[in-house]
């Protein structure tokens, strides 16, 4: 063969294939992703670094899936916005705590208006477990008692937060929760303790493992800075709360004396035992569903990297939620129900008895 025509072999070979590659690069370009959005709480918490982390994940590694997350005020919210939305219904899943998924699903308050919006409200997957606790930088505020009269920063009324710091504090007595001068300043009441405003506030300490805890980064700033005491409950207090609002309030998580470093806390705390679950409404396709927990099953490894409380995202937790398997979006149950993964609120009760 000439050399001539050997090179023009060359070059009509290497046209076919710069016309494949151009081909293949359109068809990725073309290539049209289902895009979720994962809403959480507020930026800072542990639940904005899960959710990011999950659609990290999905963007890294879902052939069809692509994800962002959004920060909202937690779960009352979450379930109205996405709730009364027919677009968001399809491509949302969002941070969900226990007790408020229950009243979405009798149509209790908050949800009492349009509560046939909120009624088929689904369980997608575990989220995490939490020590609802209040801190201060005071040490004369031992329990929950000692609060009487003080001012106490928390979360709107109307939010999940302010629900769980007033039902927690409530177990002190009527005399004591009456008595709280409410800030509603979320995250900056904890710098209002700093500048001598606050007294008080509600904080959160994922569960990283049994009876292992870590901090919120906004909490780790602030022990950075002072030295920050733990105000606990009792048991009777505990019990309290369970009798004025449902067991699910007396749920209580038990932090062990100097489970975060030396003297930190410097005695065994108990506050509440937060249960926040991933929620979805039915009109998310079931093979999403089935690909985000396929996704997060394949990689959950990685979630521990984002935030220390993934450390608790194990097979053993998925389905860690207090809801019958019939209340489980169909993609969830698919995916449990052909990896073998136990679901459930029987399940739930293993992990988390609660007694």
């Amino acid at each position: 063969m000439k050399k001539g025509a050997i090179i023009a072999l060359c070059l009509v070979l290497g046209l076919f294939m710069g016309l494949g590659a151009l081909s293949a690069d359109s068809a990725q370009a073309k290539k049209k992703f289902y895009r979720v959005e994962a809403r959480t709480t507020t930026f800072g918490g542990s639940s904005y670094i899960l959710g990011f982390a999950a659609c990290d994940l999905l963007n890294k590694y879902s052939s069809f899936v692509r994800g962002s997350v959004l920060e909202s005020t937690g779960t009352p919210e979450n379930i109205k916005k996405v709730g009364l939305s027919a677009k968001k219904r399809k491509r949302t899943f969002f941070t969900i705590t226990a007790e408020m998924f229950e009243k979405a699903k009798k149509g209790m308050p908050p949800y009492a208006k349009n509560a046939d919006k909120f009624k088929d409200l689904m369980v997608m997957a575990y989220q995490q477990s939490l020590a609802g606790v209040i801190i201060t930088l005071d040490p004369k505020l031992k329990t929950l008692a000692d609060l009487k009269g003080k001012r106490v920063a928390t979360w709107p009324k109307g939010t999940t937060k302010f629900d769980l710091t007033h039902t927690l504090i409530a177990g002190a007595g009527k005399e004591v929760v009456d008595s709280i001068k409410w800030q509603f300043t979320g995250y900056a009441g904890y710098n209002d303790m700093i500048l001598g405003k606050v007294d008080a506030a509600f904080s959160f300490l994922p569960e990283r493992g049994p009876g292992v805890y870590t901090t919120v980064p906004k909490l780790k700033e602030l022990m950075s800075k002072r030295r920050v005491y733990f105000v606990t409950a009792t048991g009777d207090m505990r019990k309290e709360s369970a009798r004025l609002f449902g067991s699910a309030y007396g749920a209580t998580s038990t932090v062990a004396a100097g489970a975060l470093g030396k003297d930190i806390p410097r005695q065994k705390v108990m506050g509440w035992n937060i249960l926040l679950g991933w929620g979805v409404y039915p009109q998310m396709p079931e093979k999403v569903v089935y690909e985000i927990l396929k996704v997060m099953d394949a990689h959950g490894g990685l979630i521990k990297t984002y935030h220390s409380a993934g450390k608790n995202w194990t097979k053993d937790h998925y389905g860690a939620f207090p809801a019958p398997k019939d209340q489980w979006h169909p993609g969830a149950r698919k995916f449990y129900e052909e990896k073998g993964i136990p679901y459930g609120e029987k399940h739930f009760l293993k992990i988390y008895p609660m007694d």
